[in-house]
């Protein structure tokens, strides 16, 4: 719990005028504040942009949750897998774009830094920070790639949310990117940014935890009056359901019973107009406490350490649109439409029959019902044709399987859309050249929008965060941290982190739009390189027009291959220098001297047969 609330000291972090005044009363703030929660749960739940309901359907449609309660047992009730498979596919493609470069996907740009010295070591210890910024489920350290992907997972089906805090679960402790679940923020619809909030749950001994944090000075960093308010308050209820459940002769089971903790970043505004804080952290336990605040935003970067953005920006809506927006729809018409036409072909292949039971001579045997193989005793003179009839349920149209292919080829095309626009289809794969410039032309403008949103609004400011929050805890003794930096400029820096935190530091991720970028440049190198090939005269003005070194130069380098692990070594060019020529003057005396050669060759073979004849 430490850890998933701002703990910093308080005492460090600037107030304003308006939380130098005496403390107001809690009752009012909470009010204030629960007003805030109410306004913005209404307008994402019924506003003109309702985001709750679109993020449930899109959360059932990945994870493959259809009703099909009013099916009858018969009906088939098969799932397709398409909208998880999408959008695995098109998180797994962006973490490669991410980390194809091996240079890095972020540079980092310090207008101050006129030695360029700083930047480079800032680089190298934000990287390290990268390295252990995440955890799975049991615990075990991950590094940022999976930590993006599974980011971009959660902005397909809703928004990307996340948290950077400092941990203390690793010996020198670490930078945390969280993953946040956004049906439980709120963001102010105005678009006015009065307030935020985010909800998050604790267990009930967690509230002792924060009854002991205090700050450098011994003070305690939560309000004790309210929080011991709040432990009678939930031991109350507690105890109360447990009244009301032996009351009703029902076994009491024990419960979690965890405490609900709203967390705003928000300008409190009394209803009279006047400023209670400005940009301030407050902490409303089970809505009715205020356990922490008004106070000022404990952290040296001043921000809100949550960032928030959907992958599709939208005019007139704070929580933007979804990638899956669209085709999820036409999933889950693909997937009815599926279990349609499987029906169709059960009632158009089985029929079904009307019998005259009393012309059997056991009536017992329509009780079995009518399978193959099946044999029926009929009363003497009774014809087959009178004791059963078959009955045609209906046909399958061929229109309806036409209406399953064109649906099915609307859904292929947005998982080409990924990987064309990505660049993860190479110009000799499967797919034609046709379909790949269709492809081209309705999805790259969108996939590098999505791109240059990922970049800009969650990786840069994350990054940032990162740094900020890094160089803010970071300790002397850190050897790993130090010896990405160097002993002098870490040394440095622990002595000016503060400044360090405030300075004009940008980052600026563009890992996956450059590779969006190549991608493209490609294409269109090699498209060029075929027109010219095709034909004589052009291929004669482009040889006269292009270097041919810094073509191949230019392809390799648009395709990720390390030009450097091609060419030769300073001490291979050397041998070369030395050998090549000794080679080329041996195959030159070599020629001139082939004629001599073979006549002194014959000679030899002359004189030889002479000796052989006299020695006879």
């Amino acid at each position: 719990m430490a850890d998933t609330i701002p703990t910093i000291n308080p005492a460090e972090a600037f107030k304003t005028p308006e939380q130098k005044k005496s403390p107001n009363d809690p009752d009012e703030v909470v009010a204030v504040l629960e007003g805030y929660r109410f306004e913005a749960t209404e307008n994402r739940k019924q506003g003109d942009n309702p985001r709750d309901e679109k993020w449930d359907q899109n959360l059932d449609l990945y994870w493959n949750r259809f009703d099909f309660s009013e099916k009858a047992s018969w009906q088939a009730k098969e799932v397709m897998p398409e909208v998880p498979t999408f959008v695995d596919r098109f998180a797994a493609a962006l973490k490669e774009a991410l980390i194809a470069n091996p240079d890095g996907f972020y540079d980092i740009d310090d207008p101050t830094d006129k030695d360029d010295d700083l930047a480079p070591a800032i680089k190298r210890m934000t990287d390290t920070w990268l390295t252990q910024c995440g955890r799975n489920q049991q615990g075990h350290v991950l590094s940022f790639a999976p930590v993006f992907e599974e980011q971009v997972k959660l902005g397909s089906l809703m928004a990307m949310c996340s948290t950077v805090t400092w941990r203390h679960d690793t010996p020198k402790g670490r930078v945390s990117i969280e993953s946040v679940d956004p049906r439980k923020v709120w963001l102010d619809p105005t678009f006015r940014n009065l307030y935020r909030v985010r909800r998050i749950e604790i267990d009930r001994h967690e509230l002792h935890d924060l009854i002991k944090m205090t700050d450098n000075k011994g003070k305690p960093l939560f309000n004790l009056e309210q929080i011991n308010g709040l432990i009678t308050h939930v031991a109350q209820e507690q105890e109360a359901e447990k009244e009301k459940l032996s009351g009703h002769g029902q076994k009491t089971i024990a419960k979690r019973n965890p405490v609900v903790l709203d967390e705003y970043i928000a300008t409190v505004v009394a209803p009279d107009g006047t400023v209670i804080a400005k940009d301030a952290v407050c902490v409303v336990a089970n809505e009715k406490f205020l356990i922490r605040g008004p106070e000022a935003n404990p952290f040296w970067h001043g921000k809100d350490w949550m960032v928030y953005t959907p992958l599709v920006t939208a005019p007139l809506s704070v929580y933007g649109r979804t990638y899956m927006e669209d085709f999820g729809s036409v999933a889950k018409t693909f997937n009815e439409l599926t279990n349609l036409i499987i029906d169709a072909v059960q009632t158009s292949s089985l029929k079904a029959f009307a019998i005259a039971p009393s012309l059997l001579a056991n009536p017992q045997q329509a009780a079995e019902g009518i399978h193959p193989n099946k044999i029926f005793i009929l009363e003497d003179g009774v014809r087959p044709d009178d004791f059963w009839k078959a009955i045609d349920l209906g046909n399958l149209p061929p229109e309806s399987v036409s209406v399953w292919t064109a649906m099915k080829n609307e859904l292929r095309e947005a998982a080409g859309i990924n990987e064309i626009g990505l660049g993860q289809l190479a110009p000799n794969s499967r797919t034609s050249a046709t379909e790949i410039a269709s492809a081209q032309e309705s999805s790259s403008a969108l996939i590098r929008s999505i791109a240059q949103t990922v970049e800009t609004r969650w990786l840069d400011p994350t990054l940032d965060m990162v740094w900020k929050t890094g160089v803010r805890h970071v300790k002397k003794d850190d050897e790993a941290l130090r010896r990405a930096a160097g002993p002098e400029l870490f040394d440095a820096l622990i002595g000016n982190r503060r400044e360090l935190a405030s300075r004009a530091v940008t980052f600026q991720a563009r890992g996956i739009s450059s590779l969006i970028q190549k991608s493209r440049l490609l294409r269109s190198v090699m498209n060029i390189l075929q027109i010219v090939g095709s034909n004589e005269l052009l291929l004669k003005e482009f040889l006269q027009v292009a270097d041919m070194q810094k073509l191949v130069l230019l392809l390799l380098e648009l395709s990720d291959i390390d030009v450097r692990r091609l060419r030769a070594s300073d001490r291979e060019a050397a041998v070369r220098s030395i050998v090549e020529p000794a080679q080329q003057r041996a195959q030159q005396a070599a020629g001139q001297a082939g004629p001599n050669l073979q006549n002194e060759a014959q000679q030899l073979a002359e004189i030889a047969g002479a000796l052989g004849g006299a020695g006879a």
